[in-house]
């Protein structure tokens, strides 16, 4: 039996893909995906309270509700539109490759979270007194700066616990709402 036509574009875009990465012009693409980020430097004095990781099963879980919703999605493109099913499922390739890359970056992504600040695995940090908000949803945790500075943590299993875990580390003068603004 011959396999349907998406299933040879989908094989056939994987082989591209894989020689593609095997030139020895892209060698240091491949390095530099492959070489873990340098732990940031702490300052001295300042000590780790928490590193935060995301759960692989949160992620893995994630991973399965893009490929049910993928699966939803042309099943719906195919009955209300009529379209075959080998062109409903190409043309949501794309995004679902897309948020699966997303997914895969988010497992090497992580927080650790300081005395002073929360710093990201590329280096970037907030101030533990510059935070503004901190914002928890269904497995993720975000948290917003005084200015534009925002970062978010996706696929934690324990996301509340993550946020009390920072809100416990604040100073004591952060987050909270001066007396004149309740006043007014």
């Amino acid at each position: 039996m011959p396999l349907p036509a998406y299933a040879l574009i989908i094989v056939s875009l994987g082989l591209l893909l894989g020689l593609a990465l095997l030139l020895p012009g892209l060698e240091p693409v491949r390095r530099a995906f492959l070489t873990p980020a340098p732990d940031p430097a702490l300052a001295p004095g300042e000590c780790v309270i928490a590193d935060l990781r995301p759960d692989a099963r949160v992620l893995i879980l994630l991973g399965a509700l893009l490929i049910a919703g993928t699966i939803g999605a042309a099943l719906t493109e195919e009955i209300l539109l009529g379209a075959p099913r080998d062109i409903a499922l190409l043309t949501l390739l794309p995004f679902s490759t897309a948020l699966a890359i997303h997914l895969a970056c988010q497992t090497r992504c992580h927080w650790r979270l300081t005395d002073r600040r929360v710093i990201t695995a590329l280096g970037a940090s907030l101030p533990l007194g510059e935070i503004g908000r901190i914002t928890v949803g269904p497995m993720l945790v975000r948290l917003d700066g005084h200015g534009t500075q925002s970062l978010r943590l996706t696929g934690l299993a324990d996301a509340h616990g993550a946020a009390q875990l920072i809100r416990d580390s604040l100073p004591a003068h952060a987050m909270t709402t001066p007396a004149r603004a309740l006043r007014q």
